[in-house]
Parts: structure tokens; sequence; C-alpha cells
């Protein structure tokens, strides 16, 4: 019993410390019940409990608690392999952190999506989220997003034949990374820039 009660006050501290409302408590309850579970190594518990967890929040409009369990779910069926609901869950993710203006959690969200379309090798589908991304790093002046993702546009634009957009992405993130003076990564993007007009010239030579 003493050690129940140490646990319920334990619990009660930590609302307190995040500023939890009691409106919102049943929900946490579920997390940190969830978390248990994630701890015991019972995924599909804890991926119950979450799902039951992101309801309740979701009924009460709780934007930064389900763009948080979205993330995590997003994770654990991108862990077990379910890449079609992680890419549901990182979506759904997205739209919460934009419609609270959340660009950090925006930016992080992007980077995952990104990753899953380029596993999947649907290079087009990248472009918009690619952009999105790009104008975080613009906006906050975050030069290495900035590079990336002209890089990351510039293989999309490659992989389309679509040579002089390419090149335009990769030089730009090349200016970049030689201004940051990081040396290493301007010179891969160089290679990156001279093999796109060797593939531009064979082409050229097969018309």
């Amino acid at each position: 019993m003493e050690n129940k009660n140490f646990i319920e006050k334990r619990k009660e501290l930590y609302f307190k410390q995040m500023g939890v409302s009691e409106e919102l408590k049943p929900g946490y309850e579920l997390c940190i019940e969830a978390h248990k579970c994630w701890i015991e190594g019972r995924v599909l518990d804890t991926i119950e409990l979450m799902e039951r967890a992101l309801e309740f929040f979701q009924q009460h409009q709780a934007y930064k608690e389900m763009a948080n369990i979205l993330d995590f779910l997003g994770d654990v069926y991108h862990m077990r392999g379910n890449i079609e609901k992680a890419l549901r869950c990182y979506k759904a993710c997205l739209d919460v952190c934009e419609t609270g203006e959340d660009e950090f959690s925006v930016a992080v969200i992007l980077e995952k999506i990104i990753h899953i379309y380029r596993t999947k090798k649907e290079y087009d589908k990248m472009l918009p989220y690619l952009y999105r991304n790009l104008e975080i790093g613009e906006k906050y002046r975050d030069a290495h997003r900035a590079a990336r993702s002209l890089v990351g546009i510039g293989d999309v634009y490659r992989l389309q034949n679509n040579f002089e957009a390419a090149k335009e992405a990769y030089s730009l993130a090349y200016k970049i990374y030689k201004g940051m003076g990081a040396g290493e990564l301007a010179e891969k993007v160089k290679e990156g820039l001279e093999l796109l007009e060797k593939e531009q010239a064979n082409l050229n030579s097969e018309d």
C-alpha cells in the first residue's frame, strides 16, 4: 500500500511540474501506462494504450499531446517495418504541428516523411516536403537544413532528368556549404554537379 501511495504521490508531483490540468490527467495516465508497457517490451499493449490516449487528447483538442503521440507511434510503426502506418502517423503529426505553428517540430517531422519516401523510392512525393524544409531553414537561418534540403531537391530533379533545376539546387547547396566552411560536404555536392553534367551530356548524345 505504501509503495502504491508513493507512486501516486510521485505521479501527482509530475503532473504538477508539467502543469497538467485535471481535464487532461486521464490521457496522461494512459501515456504513463503505455510507457511502463514499452519498458517491459510489450509493444502491442503500448500501441493500444497510446492510441486510446490519442483519441482522448483529440476529443480535448490537446494538440501538443496529440503531436507527441503521433510522432511516437510513427517511430514505433517504422521500427516494426509498417512503413505505411508510420507515414500516416507522421503526416497527421505534421498537420497538427502546422496547425499549432510549431515550426521546430514541423522540421523534425518533415525529415522523417522525406526519409520514408526516399526509402520507398517515391522521389516525386518528397518535393513538397523538401521545399517546406528549405523554407524553414531559410526562415531560421539554419544553413545545414537549407543546404540539405537543396541537395534533396537536386536529387529528385536529377532523377526526373530535369537537369537545369537539379543544377540550380546543387549549385545553391554548394555555395551554402562553402560559405559555412563545410569543405567535405561542399566537395560531395561538387562531385554531384560533375556527375550531373556527364549524365546530361550522355542523354544529349543519345538524342
